[in-house]
């Protein structure tokens, strides 16, 4: 189902001071119906009105008539702050009855209020009489932003209660709270008592413009489950929340705890007036309904959507949380050649780890590295290696990249702490004896650098601060694994040269593709293109980069297949801490095959964030999760993953994962076609709970199998040979050849600080299909794949990929 935005029709206020939305079957014919409500805040006294949309069919579209707006009589307030309804079948008649509150912002204290419109026809009569407004007791607000209420499944004897949810705009911060009304009668009394107001836990806001609730037994157990919704008003573009209590008792208290807070997808306004959900039964799917007032300058417009509330692996895909820790916090993860995957940390952003004499000490169990063997889920340490002084390499906040002979690069790192000074030792990783060791040193250190390969076998280092701490490093350095030493080259006078953990791709004509990606730096340069063929290199800029001062800590891939030589930016936020300091959602890419490139806007992303990683999948999608909505000394850790489809330009929402994963997380795809996701410690961490054996670093490993793992058998490859060559034709043994759509060559990823500039996908042509087997064609341009190992994927018609096998392109 498309995570998309439906307008209400008719919507015909200018300012609205509270909107919400109900769903009932209330014709019988077996189909819910949509009712919005708002409060039209024009010149003089409000108005509260109502509407109905019959007949919701399975993707939430409205597929019968609109009711005329009605309004609920006697609406007295002239200033309302939020307002809300719910339906619910009272007195067990076989009609459904309208619950409608409200807040009124009167001089002084406010008051909640409701009232019961009993009744309600199909076509928006309230049949019955309207009950007196009744006050809910103990209001203690003077100001609110925002209310709402629903009504509980009957319990076994048939009665209700009423559920009240609001938010206090008290001086601080704000507080959402909620209380249940118990024995809700048709004539608008609460027999039973009403519950203390219960605070909903983490609360974040200082200011919102619109809160929801639900109840539903959203399991299927038989329980009472609680929804609550809110817009979080932030300083620029609005976001919308919603979080799960599972089984409430009879005060109000979750058994079964509260879930993390989810983001509503492709949230648009940058003003609401008014917004709630419910939750509908559509297709015999549960689902949750959002509706919004959005304000622009002009006249209001109301809108709703469907999110889906029970999983289904198909369209969203599967997270699996594995019993055991990585064993070293994976600020650095790489896929080693023939399916294990090396999480680094070095001293993992910890001073007191740097200056600890245990730094490094395997017998005391402070390792810098681990080795992780997914398939039997063997873990070792690889021994620390140490400088000449006895110091363990710190290869924390260093460069890292593959080799073409299968072993891993790892140049500069953390010298020294606060100030950060880069090292210029560099270290190798070799997979076959499971060890380090030193190769040459660059000319100067680097922290924060960036490393790419490059078509000939070498490898090109970038930027970074120097071992001084006293600026960046803006020489450029390339280092050659034949002849183990390093190259200098300058960059041309006047550029302002590249910032930290800049992103950086190899281009088919063998030129050097800066996005504009980057890791906290406020350096002002423009994307660019760089000429390694001049020396002094040339750089040509890119322009129309959207958003370009929010790209820090974004994402950057070059979109399948590489061939096609096209760059994509997405998320980010600022630098440091403006007044502006949530992420955003603007996605852009660039054609680097035209004649002058220029940046265009893609699809934004379903939900804004920074911190987050993005990982190619064998099918051409690419997968992005973890990241904040916010910095990381107060991160909201964006918990649904997304993915991305290029041939639509569109984003899918995917299921949540347990563990946030927020400053320092890493992603990679492993051989299965799976991604795993590691890491995260965040500074300050009000909202994450990590686990032992430090409190500040994340050890949880957690595993997304895509959508494509659950539509069916996967193809098989039978033969291949190991070691390509430039330009020849491989033959694949294949039963499944008749069935195959793409056959693709993944480089394996290493990555850190939400990037990985050497991932790429790479086309192989189809020369031959059919008789057992493929006939593929290598490219013969070395730009495009670097030599090297990489995962050979083959795809079917329904977008399953086969298991990986691995070859060497020489």
């Amino acid at each position: 189902m498309p995570n998309v935005f439906r307008p209400v029709p008719d919507w015909f206020a200018h300012e609205n001071q509270g909107a919400g939305v109900a769903v009932a079957d209330l014709d019988g014919d077996g189909r819910q119906d949509l009712l919005v409500f708002m409060v039209d805040n024009s010149p003089g006294q409000n108005r509260g009105l109502f509407r109905i949309g019959r007949g919701l069919s399975a993707d939430g579209t409205v597929m019968g008539p609109w009711t005329p707006w009605a309004d609920v009589p006697d609406w007295f307030p002239h200033e309302n702050q939020g307002a809300g309804v719910a339906l619910a079948d009272l007195d067990a008649d076989g009609r459904q009855d309208l619950v409608v509150a409200m807040v009124d912002g009167a001089a002084g204290q406010n008051r909640g209020l409701f009232r019961i419109g009993r009744g309600l026809s199909a076509d928006g009569t309230v049949m019955g009489p309207w009950t007196p407004w009744t006050d809910i007791p103990d209001w203690f607000s003077w100001e609110n932003q925002g209310v709402s209420v629903a009504v509980t499944p009957p319990d076994p004897q048939g009665a209700r209660d009423l559920l009240v949810f609001m938010i206090d705009n008290g001086p601080q911060q704000n507080r959402g709270l909620f209380r249940i009304g118990h024995g809700l009668g048709v004539d608008g009394a609460v027999t039973g008592g009403w519950t203390p107001w219960q605070d909903v836990p983490d609360w974040f806001s200082w200011e919102n413009a619109a809160c929801g609730v639900a109840v539903a037994d959203l399991d299927r157990d038989g329980g009472r489950d609680l929804i609550v919704f809110h817009v979080d008003d932030a300083v620029d573009q609005n976001q919308a929340f919603y979080r799960i209590a599972r089984d409430l008792d009879q005060d109000g208290l979750p058994g079964d705890g509260w879930g993390e807070w989810r983001g509503v997808p492709n949230w648009f306004s940058w003003q609401n007036q008014g917004g709630g959900i419910a939750v509908a039964e559509l297709d015999g799917r549960l689902t949750l309904i959002a509706s919004m007032a959005d304000a622009p300058p002009q006249q209001n417009q109301g809108l709703y959507q469907v999110l889906e509330l029970e999983p289904d692996p198909a369209r969203e895909g599967r997270w699996e949380l594995l019993p055991f820790h990585s064993g070293v916090l994976a600020v650095h993860a790489a896929l080693l050649p023939k399916g294990d995957v090396l999480f680094f940390a070095g001293s993992g952003s910890s001073v007191r780890r740097f200056d600890s004499p245990l730094f490094g000490d395997e017998d005391e169990g402070v390792f810098t590295s681990v080795v992780w063997d997914p398939p039997g889920n063997a873990f070792t340490h690889p021994g620390t290696l140490r400088t000449a002084d006895g110091r363990p390499f710190d290869m924390f906040c260093g460069g890292d990249v593959f080799l073409p002979d299968g072993r891993m690069l790892s140049a500069g790192g953390t010298l020294a702490y606060n100030p950060f000074k880069g090292r210029k030792d560099v270290a190798v990783f070799d997979p076959g004896s499971g060890k380090w060791s030193f190769a040459a040193s660059m000319a100067h250190g680097r922290w924060y650098p960036t490393l790419i390969a490059l078509g000939d076998g070498t490898v090109l280092a970038t930027t970074g601060l120097d071992e001084f701490g006293a600026g960046h490093n803006q020489t450029l350095e390339t280092y050659s694994p034949e002849t183990d030493d390093w190259r200098e080259t300058d960059l041309e006078p006047g550029f302002p040269g590249l910032p930290l953990y800049a992103h950086l791709f190899l281009m088919a004509d063998g030129r050097v593709f800066f996005s504009g990606g980057r890791m906290d730096d406020p350096l002002d340069v423009e994307p660019g293109i760089l000429d390694l063929a001049h020396d002094p290199v040339q750089v040509v800029a890119v322009p129309d980069l959207l958003m370009p001062d929010m790209r820090n800590q974004s994402a950057s891939v070059i979109l399948p297949p590489a061939q096609d030589q096209r760059v994509m930016v997405i998320g980010g936020g600022p630098v440091g801490k403006p007044d502006r300091t949530d992420a955003t959602d603007a996605v852009s890419v660039v054609d680097l095959t035209a004649g002058e490139p220029r940046y265009t806007a893609a699809a934004p992303l379903g939900l804004p964030r920074l911190h987050l990683n993005a990982v190619l999948l064998p099918d051409r999608t690419v997968f992005v999760g973890g990241g904040s909505l916010k910095q990381e000394d107060e991160p909201l850790a964006r918990h649904e993953a997304e993915i991305y489809d290029p041939a639509s330009d569109s984003w899918s929402l995917m299921a949540a994962a347990t563990v946030p994963r927020l400053y320092h997380s890493t992603a990679v795809l492993l051989p299965d076609g799976r991604v795993v996701a590691a890491g995260g410690n965040p500074e300050g961490g009000q909202s994450v709970t990590f686990e032992p054996p430090d409190e500040n670093e994340e050890m949880r490993l957690e595993i997304f199998s895509p959508p494509y793992l659950f539509r069916g058998g996967r193809p098989t490859i039978g033969s291949v040979p190991e070691e390509w060559q430039y330009g020849e034709t491989v033959t694949v043994v294949t039963p499944d050849a008749d069935a195959i759509r793409w056959a693709s060559l993944l480089r394996n990823g290493v990555t850190t600080h939400s990037f990985d500039s050497n991932q790429r996908l790479v086309d192989l042509v189809i020369a031959r299909q059919g008789g057992g087997g493929l006939d593929v064609r290598v490219t013969e341009n070395r730009d495009i794949a670097p030599p090297g190992w990489y995962m050979l994927f083959l795809v079917n018609e329904k977008g399953v990929p086969s298991m990986a096998e691995w070859v060497r392109l020489s």
